[in-house]
């Protein structure tokens, strides 16, 4: 499972958040739930629009029934939703409030995490499209503390690779795209390592995103070796396709 379970002693729980925006279909991400069973599920606003949809997809094979909800509720498509879960789960917050439901959803799962003596490992779940400002306020999550592991988004998944971790990444095909962003917090700094990919790090850029559309050398797509990512002194965000499976490793192989 692609999770930090080599942060001993501490082990690693699976936190999955759903929130609100545009979500990728339950369809495409049949992989990903694969090596990323969920312990808790937690709905954010209208998030539980998007648990609903996953449920009904996955039926009986992954239960994504959330064990709290949260938020302001001003977004669900249906208040009723609310009445088929136990009072006892919900939080409510008012309107007007700092911080966003999914900000809020952040901060409730590493408190949860902290209860269980756990390392938390966050999959985010839609917050894509739709309203820009709430786009950019989670792409803002990822220099503060508190914030998702991996993002699923319509077409493409997310990853932050926390200062000095590496990445590997299998199943890429020649053509599919991988891109390295920074957080907001920095565009320079650091040292970013590759190995496998057609442009490698030699050649990132210095100053703000460092790679885009990169793709997977041909030697590597010949020969089935996974392309491996490292951020020394500084936290990045890899972008793959939803084929692509990624694995993290405390240092290079």
């Amino acid at each position: 499972m692609s999770d930090y379970n080599f942060l001993k002693p501490k082990k690693s729980i699976h936190i999955t958040i759903f929130t609100g925006g545009a979500y990728p279909d339950p369809s495409v991400t049949t992989r990903y739930w694969q090596t990323h069973i969920p312990e808790y599920i937690i709905a954010a606003d209208s998030g539980l629009d998007t648990i609903r949809h996953y449920t009904d997809f996955y039926a009986d094979r992954i239960d994504f029934t959330p064990q709290k909800i949260l938020g302001d509720f001003d977004s669900v498509s249906d208040k009723d939703l609310l009445t088929q879960y136990p009072a006892d789960i919900e939080e409510r917050f008012p309107p007007d409030k700092d911080w966003t439901d999914t900000e809020l959803a952040f901060d409730s799962a590493y408190k949860i995490a902290e209860k269980k003596l756990a390392v938390p490992f966050i999959t985010l779940v839609g917050g894509d499209g739709g309203r820009l400002d709430h786009l950019i306020a989670i792409y803002d999550t990822f220099s503060s503390v508190h914030h998702a592991q991996a993002w699923l988004l319509s077409s493409q998944v997310l990853y932050y690779i926390a200062a000095e971790t590496t990445v590997e990444i299998s199943r890429l095909t020649r053509g599919e795209t991988v891109s390295v962003a920074r957080t907001s917090v920095s565009r320079t700094g650091g040292t970013l390592v590759s190995h496998g990919l057609k442009w490698e790090s030699n050649v990132f850029r210095a100053e703000g995103m460092p790679s885009v559309s990169n793709r997977i050398s041909d030697e590597y797509a010949k020969s089935g070796k996974p392309v491996t990512i490292s951020a020394y002194g500084m936290p990045a965000l890899l972008i793959v396709p939803y084929t692509a499976e990624v694995r993290f490793l405390l240092k290079e192989n």
